[in-house]
């Protein structure tokens, strides 16, 4: 009897961590890979650090697991980027809060005088995939999702 319920353990811990490593997501550097060569419109944005993302979207890089963001180049330019692997679901909240709160403040700004700029925050993308968030702002917004999902799903 002993045996078998060591063998039984032995067996759910083995299953427990299976399912653990089968979950695992694809590391921010290989998605940034997969962006930059799924994109031709990159180049009006570039690669931001812990200030730019305190400074756009208000959140510390350290709270977060992994951080790539993407600004524009330009202050007339409304393209940008951010993909943030969050701890747990409470950090996903704070941080679609401060991605709605730079979208809004992004079009008040616009609002007035830049309709292809409203036109592309109107149609940003937004995807939670796991732990992991992505936002765009760009003319391949749409492409740029796509290839978030696949790269972050398809490379564990």
């Amino acid at each position: 009897m002993k045996k078998i319920f060591v063998l039984l353990s032995i067996l759910i811990l083995a299953l427990l961590s299976f399912g653990c490593h089968s979950a695992e997501q694809a590391p921010l550097s290989q998605v940034e890979n997969d962006l930059l060569a799924a994109s031709q419109n990159l180049s009006g944005m570039e690669k931001g650090d812990g200030k730019t993302l305190k400074r756009y979207y208000g959140l510390n890089m350290s709270d977060y697991q992994e951080v790539l963001i993407y600004v524009p180049a330009n202050y007339m330019d409304v393209s940008e980027i951010l993909v943030i692997k969050a701890s747990d679901s409470a950090q996903l909240d704070l941080i679609e809060g401060a991605v709605d709160v730079r979208n809004a403040m992004q079009l008040e700004s616009f609002g007035g005088y830049g309709p292809k700029q409203v036109e592309l925050l109107e149609n940003h993308e937004f995807k939670i995939v796991g732990n992991t968030l992505f936002y765009c702002v760009s003319p391949e917004a749409s492409t740029l999702k796509d290839t978030f999902v696949k790269s972050i799903k398809n490379n564990p």
